[in-house]
């Protein structure tokens, strides 16, 4: 295999040095295996947009020195290949264990049991490609179909996640069980904002009659209807509108973005805190995560440590054994640890800025041990997914913790913010909170 860009070219020899197939390709190549008897070889190209060589598998007669088949790659890409040249068939070997048989004609072998496998799994590819060759109200799989939409909706990535309520949605729509999909529509939305049903949702509230206004009620914003999806507070938060992005809290304040804005603004009416998104409890998480934190580590991400995803074995740590050394974490650890984390950059993390050390310690006896492992301790089941999302301000007021995201009039929400809440802030009991910004007029 040769490639330079979206091309590659493929080439087969015969054991005496002898070309018997050369193929140049508009897409670069991934994969390749040839069969044990060396008269067959199978080879999968990557993505290149607009090419007709792109998401391709192709198989070779070696002997007939040409191309015999090739097919789109529905399945996945390959992880390895089996051959079975009496029955001349192909096996695809995908990450997940799942098997795929082909002819050498390019036709899946069993393809109906191949759905149905997949269905079952949440693979919401497969799910819509059989949903648009078929009517969804009479589809013979639908009670299948329903089930593996829940199997995403539960286990999927989060944008999985959004989608798979999308299309139950409009399984539901399309047999006219309207309650339904309204319900579907609005857990897509509370999970991800942009998944495209806002106006559809509504359209249908209206037909189930449930928009009726009473005299005198106000439209709520976008904002207001998103944390009541999630169930966080809302608040609207007042400040002073300069030029560009600029925003101040008071005819006084400095002008400054609109997340410093909005924490003078909380300053002003008794809570301390940062706006520094998740940069400040994932410091204090590893500051607490050691008992003296090797240097060799000091810029590690927390995320990289507690998924063991480290390059050298003395970097590798049991998250059991994380989580219980936060459960006993000390306010001299802390302090000790900082020192390190904030070695290189000289009074801040490398990569957050704007976390200082008495945000650190202020946090750490703010919610204490207990509260704190905690957070570990959900934190560790999925490090990399959790690490992004956290709400933009962290605040604290005696024992008490809030964690409030900030939207300005040009802001959106984002999955990843509605994960964290919804999987991590919530469940723990934070009180959460949605500032919708407004300017003074």
């Amino acid at each position: 295999m040769f490639g330079e860009g979206l091309q590659g070219r493929f080439v087969a020899f015969a054991p005496d040095g002898s070309q018997l197939v050369t193929q140049q390709f508009a897409a670069n190549l991934m994969s390749n295996s040839l069969s044990p008897d060396g008269k067959f070889a199978i080879c999968q190209t990557a993505n290149a947009p607009g090419s007709a060589d792109s998401c391709r598998y192709m198989l070779f007669d070696l002997a007939a020195g040409r191309e015999v088949a090739r097919w789109e790659v529905e399945t996945g890409w390959a992880e390895d290949y089996e051959w079975d040249c009496e029955d001349r068939r192909v096996y695809l070997c995908m990450k997940d264990g799942e098997r795929v048989g082909y002819d050498f004609t390019g036709t899946m072998v069993e393809r109906e049991a191949w759905q149905l496998r997949r269905i079952g799994a949440g693979d919401l590819n497969v799910i819509q490609s059989v949903l648009v060759a078929t009517s969804a109200n009479d589809h013979p799989l639908r009670s299948e179909i329903i089930g593996g939409l829940g199997v995403a909706a539960r286990d999927g990535e989060v944008w999985q996640q959004a989608r798979a309520y999308r299309l139950l949605g409009e399984l539901h729509e399309q047999a006219g069980e309207i309650a339904q999909a309204v319900k579907a529509y609005d857990d897509a939305l509370t999970i991800d904002p942009k998944v495209g049903v806002a106006r559809r949702v509504e359209q249908l509230r209206k037909t189930l009659g449930t928009t009726v206004a009473k005299p005198g009620a106000k439209r709520l914003s976008r904002f207001e209807q998103q944390a009541g999806r999630l169930g966080i507070q809302h608040e609207v938060v007042l400040l002073e509108k300069g030029d560009g992005k600029d925003w101040r809290h008071g005819a006084n304040g400095l002008w400054t973005t609109v997340e410093i804005g909005a924490l003078d603004h909380y300053k002003s009416i008794g809570w301390d805190g940062a706006a520094s998104e998740g940069g400040l409890i994932l410091t204090l998480i590893k500051a607490a995560s050691f008992e003296a934190l090797d240097v060799r580590n000091s810029d590690t991400f927390v995320e990289a440590l507690y998924a063991q995803n480290v390059a050298f074995d003395q970097d590798r740590f049991a998250p059991e054994r994380l989580i219980a050394t936060v459960s006993n974490a000390t306010r001299r650890q802390i302090e000790r640890n900082w020192k390190v984390i904030a070695a290189s950059a000289g009074n801040s993390p490398a990569y957050y800025p704007n976390v200082r050390e008495h945000h650190v310690i202020s946090l750490f006896d703010a919610l204490g041990t207990d509260r704190l492992a905690e957070i570990a301790t959900v934190f560790a089941t999925a490090p990399y997914d959790l690490r992004a999302g956290w709400p933009d301000l962290t605040l604290w007021q005696g024992g008490k913790v809030r964690f409030v995201e900030v939207k300005g009039p040009s802001d959106s929400f984002h999955a990843s913010q509605t994960r964290l809440i919804s999987k991590l802030l919530l469940p723990l009991g934070f009180d959460v909170g949605l500032a919708e910004v407004r300017k003074i007029s």
